[in-house]
Formats: C-alpha cells, structure tokens, sequence
C-alpha cells in the first residue's frame, strides 16, 4: 500500500497524499463529497507506471490536511487554488487533473483559471453548476416511493437531518444512483471517511441532503466550457443523477471525449472498475503518447 506522505505549500498550509508511479505525467486526482477523502479513489493508483504518476489527496479539512479556521474557506474556488499550490510544491510540469464528483468542481474551476498548466483534465461523475446539483437531487427525490416521500417530508417537516432514520431513508432513496450495481460495500469505499464539517459548510448548513445551501449554493463553472481547449474526458454512468449534466459537459466543451459506462452509476471505479481504468488509461495514452 501507497505510503501516506505530506506536501507543505505557501502559507504553511499542508496536505496529506499517496503517491504511485513516476513521472514525467502526473494524474492528480481530487475526490469528491465535498470532504470524503481519497481512500475510495484508491483504485485508481493502478493506473501508475514508470511514466505516469498517481497522486491521490486529501482536501483542505480532510483527513489531517491544513484546517482553515472559518466554515467559509470551504469553497470550490479555494479548492482549485489549493490544486495549484500542491501543482508548484511537488513541481509537477505535466498535469493531468482528474475530478470525481465534487472533486469535478474543483477540477472545472482550476480549468478556468489555471488552464496554462494543464496537459488534460478528467471530469468524473460529475456535473458543473449548483443548479445541476440540485436538479439531480430533484430526480433522486422524483424517484422515491410514495411511502419513502411521505416519510421523508416528515422528517425536513421536523428538520430531523441529524437523525439515524433520515440519513438511512436518504441512503435508501439515493442508492440507485449512488451504488446500485455495488452488491457490497468495498474495502476502499469502507475505509473513506466524510468531513462533516467541510460537508456542511459548502454543500448543505442544515444537514438536508436535497438542498444546496452552502458556499456552493451560487456556484457555477459552465461559464469556463468555451474556454477550455485542453484534451478532456467525460466520464460517467448510464444510472448516475449526473448524467445529463455531463452530456452537457460533454457538449460545450469542443475537445472533450464523453464515455457512458452502462452498468454503473455514480461510483463507476468500484462499478465496474476495469471499463473505468480502461477508459481513463486509454484516454491518457492517447494525451500522452507514452
């Protein structure tokens, strides 16, 4: 197993990460939630080879990365700032960026202002807006049972968000879209663990897992579409609530590649992990060329 390591950027601020492979490419990949860290995305360091380097973080306010001290430093554009400190302190000069779900805000944000330094970018499970958050939250909503709906608006009624019996009613109502081709819960996605405060502070303040109230809430990076001009890959499942946005990803953004993994929905890697693997190794030799 990837030994865990420390990179110290500007300001004294510090990140934990796992690192495979060497370079001159470098796959950097930021996950998702926002707060879960890398240790689902582990699968992912077996894309390493002695031409490409995989390096998995944690986060600001992940794991034992660099705690701000305010909720409000908890946003997507300090995320990509934060990928631009780690790019400069571990003095990577190929940069391929792979976002996964929220880890994809971060990913499209940094795109925006930082495209000079990018060979590639990878949009994973992802969407590009807040407003398509919450479009996929209304589609999860959507298909809920009549019994399940009833139920849960009497636990918002009650604003019961920090209850067991909600959190497991939004994991019933959600697993289709979430992980509905996992039969189990795999190793890597039992040893991740969530940020409850970072969690909060950008996706949702109450704790209600259908609305986008955090620093997020007027978040939107479509408006960087037009100006990305570097290979990009869309990559997604046919069952994820973020299908649609990332067609739509997939169409604004002139030199993207979009694939749709059939069997899989938002956690294509453990879905169907070798079509996945398949799919970003193929898209990175052919950026490549190694």
């Amino acid at each position: 197993m990837a030994r865990v390591r420390t990179v110290t950027v500007s300001g004294g601020r510090s990140f934990e990460y796992v690192s495979q492979g060497k370079g001159p490419a470098t796959l950097l990949v930021h996950p998702g939630g926002p707060g879960y860290t890398y240790h689902y995305l582990r699968p992912l360091l077996r894309l390493a080879t002695a031409h490409l380097r995989v390096i998995l973080f944690n986060p600001r306010g992940v794991g034992r990365s660099w705690k701000p001290g305010r909720p409000s430093a908890y946003t997507v554009q300090n995320q990509a700032e934060d990928v631009e400190a780690i790019r400069r302190a571990l003095k990577i000069e190929e940069l391929h960026l792979l976002g996964f779900s929220a880890g994809g805000f971060a990913a499209l944000e940094y795109a925006g202002h930082h495209q000079d330094h990018l060979t590639s970018v990878l949009f994973c499970s992802t969407a590009g807006s807040a407003a398509e958050v919450r479009q996929s939250n209304r589609v999860m909503r959507a298909a809920a049972t009549p019994k399940q709906l009833a139920r849960l608006r009497e636990l918002e009624k009650a604003k019961a968000f920090d209850r067991k019996e909600y959190r497991n009613l939004v994991e019933e109502i959600s697993q289709p879209f979430q992980a509905r081709f996992l039969a189990a819960t795999p190793r890597d996605l039992k040893a991740a663990k969530l940020s409850t405060e970072v969690y909060r502070a950008m996706m949702t303040r109450t704790g209600d897992e259908f609305v986008v109230d955090g620093t997020l809430a007027r978040w939107d990076g479509r408006k960087y579409y037009s100006r990305i001009d570097v290979p990009s890959l869309v990559l997604v499942g046919r069952f994820d609530p973020f299908l649609e946005a990332s067609q739509e990803m997939h169409d604004r953004i002139v030199p993207a590649h979009l694939r749709v993994l059939p069997r899989s929905s938002h956690l294509p890697h453990l879905e169907q992990p070798r079509e996945f693997l398949n799919a970003v190794r193929e898209f990175l030799l052919d950026v490549t060329g190694d």
